[in-house]
């Protein structure tokens, strides 16, 4: 049966005609009521018209198109949609209950009825326009991604398998995962929270609360967790006895006493703009240190050649500053003989440049031990310039430079 102008988008024909209908001018119905997954992404097509013959259809990917409706309903065998970045308004699956795999990522969808797809395991709607997000009827759901949406609530209690849970960029006032031992990523950031209860999801790789309004986060369950974001909220303590924990961000909060003690693993910590602050640090023969509470790091301004050089120590702790302290006091022994030698490196890599001009006005030490020399070169279109000459912890200086505008 002739079925070529059931399909008026001119882009899905002639991509079945050269994919499908071995070089003829026309469809037949067997040439496309056998296929089982159908790629048509970013083919700029406007209408699926046709899909209809498509009755052994499994897998469909037609994202990244021009797709104002779709219509899945005679498609009864789909097991996996991808409709991510179209203009769908809505979406209707009420006709796929073998649906396994839904993303609809990207359109303008503004409700989803989920009622007859009691298989779904995977569910990305983000970047839509949904109100309320029932999914009581999936409990089989692993992943929920629904960021970029308009939710202000969302129950989770029928959905006990999920792994993966992308809410964050929505209007959530709780977050209730009382049943969710198996979750290992969170990512809920940029709500309105103010309770968040993980407490039972003993398999917590990541959490991401940040941009939120809590008051309190009990992450005592939690001791598998590797990554924790919790910056930019209203945290007065922050208990951290997690062995396995990598990277933790909790600035813009109110805590004033952080024990990373049994964080063995810890490698990346930023605590800045908290309560948290670090005793004054002496280095003799050099000065005394104060610390920034809002960088979380140590700082000091000295006179050096006739103006004031500001000095920064990238280290959160008093106990740091003292493992420093060594290398500190010999830099500043030294500092005649390395700003020469940073002068001479600049004035070799640029010798139309005055070097006699330049200003240092920067030193910066920097956790593993690296020494910088912030020379200010002026003002640019992009901003003022700063060249850096970089010395390694041994004094070798580097034969680069390094460049930063402000």
């Amino acid at each position: 049966m002739n079925i070529t102008y059931d399909f008026i988008d001119e882009q899905f024909r002639t991509f079945l005609l050269e994919s499908y209908c071995g070089g003829r001018d026309s469809i037949q119905t067997s040439d496309v009521e056998g296929i089982v997954e159908l790629q048509i992404s970013h083919k700029d097509i406007a209408s699926l018209n046709g899909l209809d013959h498509f009755t052994s259809l499994e897998v469909l990917n037609c994202g990244y198109n021009k797709l104002t409706e779709l219509d899945i309903s005679r498609n009864t065998r789909l097991v996996d949609l991808e409709c991510n970045g179209n203009e769908l308004y809505a979406l209707n699956t009420s006709h796929n209950s073998a649906l396994k795999r839904l993303h609809c990522n990207s359109n303008a969808i503004l409700a989803l009825d989920l009622s007859a797809n009691a298989a779904l395991e995977s569910l990305d709607c983000g970047f839509n326009r949904i109100r309320n997000l029932d999914v009581s009827h999936n409990p089989m759901l692993t992943e929920l991604i629904c960021y970029w949406n308009i939710l202000s609530k969302l129950e989770l209690e029928h959905n006990p398998l999920l792994r993966h849970l992308q809410c964050g960029y929505n209007a959530l006032f709780t977050l209730e995962l009382d049943h969710h031992s198996m979750l290992e990523k969170l990512d809920c950031g940029s709500n309105h929270l103010i309770q968040l209860r993980v407490t039972n999801c003993e398999n917590l790789l990541e959490l991401r609360c940040n941009g939120n309004h809590l008051t309190e986060l009990d992450i005592s369950g939690n001791l598998r967790l590797e990554r924790l974001r919790c910056f930019q909220n209203h945290l007065s303590k922050l208990e951290l006895n997690h062995p396995e924990l990598v990277e933790v961000y909790c600035s813009d909060n109110k805590i004033a006493v952080l024990d990373t003690s049994e964080a063995p693993k810890l490698e990346r910590l930023d605590y800045a703009n908290n309560l948290i602050r670090e005793p004054d640090h002496t280095v003799k023969g050099f000065g005394t240190f104060t610390y920034d509470v809002s960088m979380s790091d140590y700082k000091l301004t000295l006179p050096f050649h006739g103006t004031d050089i500001h000095v920064t120590v990238a280290v959160r702790t008093k106990a740091e500053m003292k493992r420093l302290s060594p290398v500190m006091k010999k830099t500043w022994d030294n500092m005649a003989t390395m700003h020469d030698q940073a002068l001479t490196l600049i004035a070799n890599i640029h010798p139309e440049e005055d070097v006699s001009t330049l200003s240092l006005s920067e030193l910066v030490f920097e956790e593993l031990g690296t020494i910088r020399l912030g020379y200010d070169a002026g003002g640019t279109p992009a901003g003022q310039l700063f060249i850096y000459a970089v010395f390694q912890k041994t004094f070798q200086l580097d034969d680069t430079l390094v460049y930063e505008t402000y």
